[in-house]
Parts: structure tokens; sequence; C-alpha cells
């Protein structure tokens, strides 16, 4: 049985140089940490290196199919994690959650329909519908009094016409961290079926809930009502370090939606590669004492954010439940380039601009601490010289 780790396994700077990182790559020579990608700094899980390693020893890598084990793994996973039970047909095996978000607007709209989104929200909800024959209805999110970002049910029900067939979800939200309640989910499926709307549900980041309180529900699970009008797109990239591995997958309950679904990603996307099977398998399986250590030593990363932020005055940061990315406003700066200013003083984030929230900071935390200490450093002295 695999053991817990200790903070120390993620305490350890591992120097990136030599592997084409991409989130290191955008600053080479540059005095610049980078705190922008979904990209963690940590080590793979020693389960995950153990199989990958294992699977090496075999000198053939043609093109592979999902193991019983794998999909056994992800069905127990779905089971204990979220106490939902899938069927193996359900799955549909994707190289990304981002080709899913593609291939349902190629599924599921004609000529002239219309695919909802609502922002902020992570940049390829903006760009995965066919532009010269989809309409993207963007409908904001609305904040309560606390700050936190949710669903404005009232405007997405005005926004929607008989030509909107598509919504298109991020479940836990990428960027504003909300995990959305079941009243929330609720309202959202009341909607779904007045509409008459198939729901696109990106929850990539189900398995990095920091927030002790909240507890993330696939909708299609915690909304009966609307599954077979659900597929949902998941993941262990975010939460195991894999991304670059390049496996995802789909859950369609509804046949005639899957083989939809299915029919739009043949010849239009790769193959998941075998070694991404294997990781994707041993992070089901055998990964789960390393995630927990893992939601530990973030939510000890999002309490040094919080720290370090609460006295600068310009700086807010949002409540956050879930990801590894704190969202940060800073629109009281008054700056017209945030992010481009900020990397002059050698700190590199997402600028909100690029989910549709201008004045708006994305940090990714899930580094070694002593990183995080650098760069919030660096941010608290940036903000120091330009307000003086």
């Amino acid at each position: 049985m695999p053991t817990c780790p200790d903070a120390a396994v993620f305490d350890r700077v591992i120097p990136r140089d030599g592997t084409a990182s991409m989130k290191w790559e955008r600053y080479r020579d540059r005095d610049v940490l980078p705190f922008w990608v979904a990209d963690m700094d940590f080590a793979v899980a020693e389960p995950i290196h153990e199989a990958l390693l294992q699977r090496l020893e075999h000198p053939v890598f043609g093109y592979t199919l999902a193991s019983e084990g794998l999909v056994a793994a992800v069905q127990d996973h779905l089971q204990r994690q979220f106490d939902w039970a899938i069927d193996p047909d359900w799955l549909i095996w994707l190289p990304g959650v981002v080709p899913g978000l593609s291939a349902g607007c190629r599924a599921f709209c004609g000529d002239g329909d219309e695919v909802l989104v609502n922002p902020p929200i992570y940049q390829h909800f903006y760009d995965s519908h066919e532009q010269e024959r989809h309409v993207l209805r963007r409908v904001p999110l609305q904040r309560d009094p606390g700050g936190r970002w949710s669903w404005d049910i009232d405007a997405m029900r005005a926004a929607c016409t008989p030509r909107t067939k598509l919504l298109m979800l991020c479940s836990p939200h990428n960027p504003t961290g909300t995990v959305f309640e079941q009243r929330e989910l609720d309202a959202l499926a009341e909607l779904v079926l007045e509409k008459g709307l198939i729901v696109i549900s990106d929850e990539i980041h189900c398995d990095l809930v920091l927030d002790a309180d909240a507890r993330h529900r696939p909708t299609a699970a915690a909304c009966p009502s609307i599954a077979d009008r659900c597929v949902t797109l998941m993941s262990a990239s975010k939460t195991w370090n894999i991304a670059g591995l390049n496996c995802s997958f789909a859950i369609c309950p509804d046949a005639t939606l899957r083989e939809r679904f299915a029919r739009a990603c043949r010849s239009a996307m790769p193959l998941v590669p075998p070694l991404a099977y294997v990781a994707t398998e041993a992070a089901y399986r055998d990964g789960g004492p390393w995630r927990e250590a893992l939601i530990e030593y973030l939510a000890g990363n999002l309490e040094l954010i919080r720290r370090t932020l609460e006295p600068v005055e310009a700086l807010r940061l949002e409540p956050l439940q879930a990801t590894y990315l704190a969202w940060i406003d800073a629109t009281a700066l008054g700056l017209e380039d945030t992010k481009g200013t900020l990397e002059q003083h050698g700190i590199g984030l997402c600028g909100g601009e690029q989910f549709g929230q201008p004045g708006y900071l994305r940090l990714n935390f899930a580094c070694p601490r002593a990183v995080l200490q650098e760069g919030l450093d660096r941010l608290v002295a940036a903000v120091s010289k330009l307000q003086a």
C-alpha cells in the first residue's frame, strides 16, 4: 500500500532547465519566476514513476487501448470520491480535456447554433467552437456578498434563444476556484431542462478541493434529471502532474449523445499515448496518499498567499475553494497591462484578460513554498514601487 509522503517531497526545488518546459521556457534568460500555466513543479508520485519505468521495459509503443485495469481504477475512484457509479461503456478516451470541448461543439451544434459560457472562464472555452458556424454567448458569473463567484441563472435564462444548444461549464471553476453547491446545481439543472440544453462539464480540477467545508459533486451525478444530457470531461493530469502525457476521458451515460460525441472525435484527434494510460491508471489506483499530502501542502501555500496579500490594499485574493490557481483582483492598481508590468518586476502570472476579466491575475501556487515566498515577495515589492 503506498504511503503518504511528507511535506519535504513538495518542498524540494527541482530545476527544469533542459526539459523544454513550456512554463519555464517562457522566461528563459530573464529573471522572472513563472506562476502562470497550470503545471505543477512537484515530482510525480512514486507509484506513477514506478509504473512508467515498468512499462518502459517493454520495447514496443504502438497504438494502445485503455486496459481493463485502467477502467476499473477510474470506476473505483469515482465511486469512492463522488459516490458515482459509472458503466465502462460510458467512457470515451481523449488526449485532453480541451479537445473534448471542441468535440462537444462539433457534435451538438449546427450552423448558427449558440454555445453558452460564463466569464471569467478558462480561455479555451472561448475558442473551442467553430467561429464560422457557431455563436458564442457570454453570460458573466455573479458574485455574492462574500466575493464568491457563481452562475447568474436568471441572466443565463434571459440569454438563451431557440438556437442555444450547448452549455459549457467548468466545475470546479477555473479561474475563480468555486465549488458549486447542490442548490446551485439544482437551479442549473432546472434551466437545462427548461431550455433543452446539452451540457459539457469540464471537471478536470475535481480532485483538487482545498476547502474542507466544500464537496465537489459531478454535475451528472448531482443532478440525475439531466444526466442523459451531460458529457463530463475529467483527467488525472492536473491533480497528479501528468498533463504532458495527454490522457483524459469523457463520461456520457446516454447512448445517443455518446455516439454523436464519439463521432465528432473520430479522425479529429490523436489516440491517447500508451504511457499516458499507464500513468493515469497508477494515479487513480495508487496515487491517493500522494494526493492527500498534496492537498495539505497546497492549503498551506494558499494560507501563505492570504497572509502575505492581506495587508496589500491594492490586491484582493478572491475566495478559493478548489484548484491551485489563486484569483487576485488587481484592478485597484489601475494598470493598462497588469501582467506585463509585473513581468518587468520579475513575476510571471496569467493576466485576467485571457479569462475575460481585465485587471485580475491568476497565480499558480503548486510549487515549493520557498519559490512561492520569493514570488510573493517580488509581487508585494512591485506593488509598493508602482504605488510609490
